[in-house]
C-alpha cells in the first residue's frame, strides 16, 4: 500500500459546538503536500493551488483503478458520521491531457478502506455516469444515509472520496459534513458595540473558524479589487492617484458605489485605495463652489469622469460622510483634500445649506434632510425631495454625526431617534417587508412606477437595522420584533430558495425567481437582532453563497462584502482619540505612571484595582480585569498599537492613560 505521510496532520477540519458544518480545510495544508490513498498503487494526491479558483485542492494523478485520496476527520466529541445529513464536495474534470469520456467516471466513497459507495445503476450493476462538464467545478452531494456502514462510524475516521480510473487527472474541494444541528437561541448583547467596544460575529457564532472567516474577507478583496478585469473586479485605478468603483452591468461609476468602497476600506484598513477612490469622487463628481448643487455629488457619471446624472442620490452622501469621518478618527486629517474630518464637515453644511439662493434664487434644490419631517429625501430635488427611501435611513450613522460634525449635532439626534421610529411605520402589518420608497407618514409611495413594493433598495433596511442594533442597540425601537417577522416570512419561503422582489404582502413579483446574494447578505446582517434560531438559517445560507462575480456582481457585491464584515464583527466604529486621555510623558506628580515590562505594565502610584485596555482609534476593548500589586498584563496585544488604559480604584478619581505598545 502507497502512503504518503508528509504532514504531520492530513486534514485539518473546522467545526464548532454551533456550527451545521465540519469543513475540510485544505488551505492550511502546504501546496505539495501528499496525502494518502486508497489501495495500493501509485495513484498520487497533491495539495496545489486552485486551477479555476482561489484556495488550495487535491490534485488526484490516476494511476490504478478504486485509488483515491484519504483525509483523515475528526468530528467532535460525542458526534458521529450518522448524525451527519449529507456529504457534499467538488470535482473539476481538465479537457486537457484527459481522454474523451473522462468525465463519464464512477464516484466512490471510502470509509476506514472500506467501499461504502460507489454509482450504481437501478439494477445495482456498477454505474459510469456523467459526472458533469468539463473544465467546470461540479458540486456533488451525498445523503449520508446512502453511505454504507455509516451509521457505526463515531467521530474519528479516514474518508476516502474521488471517481475511480487508472488514467486521468481530476480535482477535488469543498469537502464538507452537513449536520442538522438542534441550535439554540442567541444570546443578543445587552447593549451595542458603541459602548462595549465588544463586536459579534455570527459566523464564529454559529461554528465556522476564524481562519474560514478570515479566507472569505480575503477572497473578497482578492476578487473586486484585484480580480480580473473582465469577471470579478469592481476596482478599477486610473493613473496612479486615483480609482473607481464600477457598475459592471451599466458600465457607469455611482456615488452609491465609491461611497461603499470607501466604507470597505477604511474597515480594512487600506488608505491608499481609499484616497484614491475619494479624489476620484472629489475630482469628477462633487459639485463645485460656483453651482447651486455645491458640496453635492453626481449620483453618476461614465468612466472617464463626466457626468451622467445632474442630481445627488442621498445615500451616497451619507456613506460619503461616514466613510469620511472613520477614516479620520482611524488614520487621521492630512491636507488638502484629505483633510478627511474638513471634507465630511463640508458635505454636511452644503446638505444643509440649501437652495444656494446666492447662486440661484430659485434653485429646486433642497436639504438632504427635511427638517419639519426629520427624514432623508430620496433625491434633494423638487418633488423628489417630498418623499424618502426606506432604505437610505441610517440612524447609526446619524448618532455618530450628532457626537462628531462640527455643527447642527441636536439635528441630526433627532434624526436617528425619528428614523428609528419610521422603521416599525415602513414595515408592512403582515410580512414586515418595507417598500422601495415611501411617504414621510411611512406609508408606500406611490406614482414612481412599483417602487411601493420590495424591490431592490429595499434589501437594505434589514442591513441597516442590523448595523444600528450592532452598533447602539437603541433602546427606542423593537429591532427584534422587525427582524423575526421578516425572517419568518423569508422562512415561508424557503430559506435558500426565497426571491428577490415581493410586493408588501408577500406575493411573488414580476415572475422573478432569483435568490440574489446580495439579499442574503442583508437577510444575514439583519439577522443580528433576531432572538431565535432562524438566524443561523440565514448566515449558514450566506456563508454557502459564493461570491459574487460576472455582469451583474456591482450590488451584489458590494451588499455582500459590506454586510460579510458586519456579519463578523469587522465593520466598525472607528472613535477620534480623546483629548482627556493622558500619555505618561504629561503626568504630573501624583499621578498613575505606566512602564512597560516585557508582557506586562507596571502601574506606579496603584497597586489594587480594575483596569480596561481598549484599542484606539477603534474603540475596541481588548483586555480588562483586575490590577494585583500593581501588574497589568497585557498578553496577546499587538506591539506598535495605541491603546488607552483605564485604572478604577474604589477610592480615587478613574484615570485613562494613553500609551503605544
Amino acid at each position: 500500500m502507497k502512503k504518503s505521510f508528509t504532514l504531520a496532520l492530513l486534514c485539518i477540519g473546522m467545526f464548532a459546538a454551533n456550527g451545521a458544518r465540519y469543513e475540510v480545510n485544505l488551505d492550511a495544508m502546504s501546496i505539495g503536500s501528499k496525502l494518502e490513498v486508497t489501495g495500493d498503487g501509485n495513484t498520487e494526491a497533491v495539495i496545489e493551488a486552485n486551477p479555476s479558483g482561489t484556495g488550495n485542492v487535491i490534485k488526484v494523478k490516476c494511476a490504478q483503478y478504486g485509488q483515491m485520496p484519504v483525509l483523515n476527520v475528526a468530528l467532535p466529541d460525542g458526534m458521529t458520521l450518522g448524525q451527519c445529513s449529507e456529504l457534499a464536495f467538488q470535482f473539476y474534470i481538465p479537457s486537457s491531457g484527459n481522454e474523451q469520456y473522462a468525465n463519464y467516471k464512477q464516484l466512490q466513497v471510502y470509509i476506514d478502506g472500506q467501499l461504502a459507495y460507489k454509482d450504481v445503476k437501478g439494477d445495482g450493476s456498477d454505474d459510469y455516469p456523467k459526472q458533469g462538464d468539463k473544465d467546470k467545478w461540479i458540486p456533488k452531494t451525498l445523503d449520508i444515509s446512502k453511505l454504507n456502514g455509516a451509521s457505526s462510524i463515531g467521530n474519528s475516521f479516514k474518508l476516502g472520496l474521488g471517481l475511480t480510473d487508472n488514467a486521468m487527472t481530476y480535482y477535488i474541494k469543498g469537502v464538507v459534513l452537513k449536520y442538522d444541528l438542534n441550535l439554540g437561541n442567541p444570546v443578543l448583547p445587552v447593549q451595542g458595540a458603541y459602548y462595549t467596544g465588544e463586536y459579534r460575529n455570527l459566523f464564529k457564532e454559529a461554528g465556522y473558524s476564524d481562519s474560514q472567516i478570515q479566507q472569505r474577507i480575503d477572497d473578497l478583496w482578492a476578487t473586486y479589487f484585484e480580480g480580473d478585469n473582465d469577471t470579478e473586479r469592481l476596482y478599477y485605478p486610473v493613473g496612479n492617484d486615483m480609482a473607481y468603483i464600477l457598475d459592471v452591468n451599466n458600465n457607469d461609476v455611482r456615488t452609491e458605489g465609491m461611497s461603499y468602497g470607501m466604507m470597505i476600506c477604511v474597515q480594512l484598513d487600506r488608505q491608499e485605495e481609499f484616497n484614491k477612490l475619494w479624489k476620484w469622487a472629489k475630482t469628477y463628481m462633487q459639485f463645485p463652489e460656483t453651482d447651486e448643487r455645491r458640496g453635492y455629488f453626481s449620483w453618476q457619471c461614465n468612466k472617464d469622469g463626466t457626468r451622467k446624472g445632474d442630481t445627488p442620490a442621498s445615500d451616497g452622501e451619507e456613506y460619503f460622510v461616514m466613510a469620511l469621518m472613520f477614516a479620520s478618527n482611524r488614520w487621521g486629517n492630512g491636507e488638502g483634500i484629505y483633510d478627511y474630518a474638513k471634507e465630511a464637515n463640508y458635505i454636511l453644511k452644503m446638505s444643509e445649506e440649501k437652495p444656494a439662493k446666492d447662486i440661484a434664487p430659485y434653485s429646486s434644490y433642497t436639504p438632504l434632510f427635511d427638517s419639519s419631517e426629520m427624514q432623508v429625501v430620496f433625491v434633494p430635488y423638487a418633488s423628489a425631495a417630498k418623499f424618502t427611501d426606506p432604505s437610505y435611513h441610517l440612524p447609526a450613522f446619524y448618532q455618530l454625526w450628532g457626537e462628531w460634525a462640527d455643527t447642527n449635532n441636536d439635528f441630526y439626534n433627532g434624526l436617528a431617534a425619528k428614523s428609528r421610529e419610521m422603521w416599525p411605520k415602513f414595515a408592512n402589518e403582515k410580512t414586515g417587508l418595507m417598500p422601495d420608497y415611501a411617504d414621510f407618514d411611512g406609508s408606500p409611495h406611490n406614482g414612481d412606477g412599483d417602487h411601493h413594493d420590495f424591490l431592490y433598495d429595499a434589501w437594505r433596511c434589514m442591513m441597516n437595522m442590523g448595523m444600528d442594533f450592532a452598533w447602539f442597540r437603541p433602546a427606542d425601537v423593537d429591532y427584534t420584533a422587525l427582524v423575526n417577522k421578516i425572517l419568518d416570512f423569508f422562512v415561508s419561503k424557503g430559506v435558500t430558495t426565497y426571491h428577490s422582489v415581493y410586493t408588501l404582502d408577500g406575493q411573488d413579483k414580476n415572475g422573478n425567481t432569483d435568490h440574489s446574494p446580495g439579499l442574503v447578505a442583508c437577510n444575514a446582517s439583519g439577522a443580528m437582532a433576531c432572538d431565535n434560531k432562524n438566524v443561523w438559517k440565514f448566515v449558514e445560507n450566506f456563508y454557502d453563497t459564493a461570491i459574487p462575480t460576472g455582469k451583474y456582481r456591482y450590488y451584489d457585491g458590494c451588499l455582500y462584502f459590506m454586510n460579510w464584515l458586519n456579519c463578523a464583527g469587522r465593520y466598525r466604529i472607528y472613535k477620534p482619540v480623546s483629548s482627556g486621555i493622558r500619555t505618561p510623558e504629561s503626568e504630573a506628580d501624583g499621578k498613575i505612571t505606566l512602564k512597560r515590562n516585557g508582557s506586562i505594565l507596571e502601574a506606579g502610584g496603584v497597586k489594587d484595582g480594575k483596569y480596561t485596555v481598549t484599542l484606539l482609534p477603534a474603540g475596541i476593548r481588548v483586555a480588562q480585569g483586575p490590577i494585583v500589586n500593581g501588574i497589568i498584563p497585557m498578553d496577546g496585544l499587538m506591539d506598535s498599537s495605541v491603546y488607552a488604559v483605564t485604572i478604577e480604584q474604589s477610592d480615587k478619581a478613574v484615570q485613562t492613560i494613553k500609551i503605544i505598545y
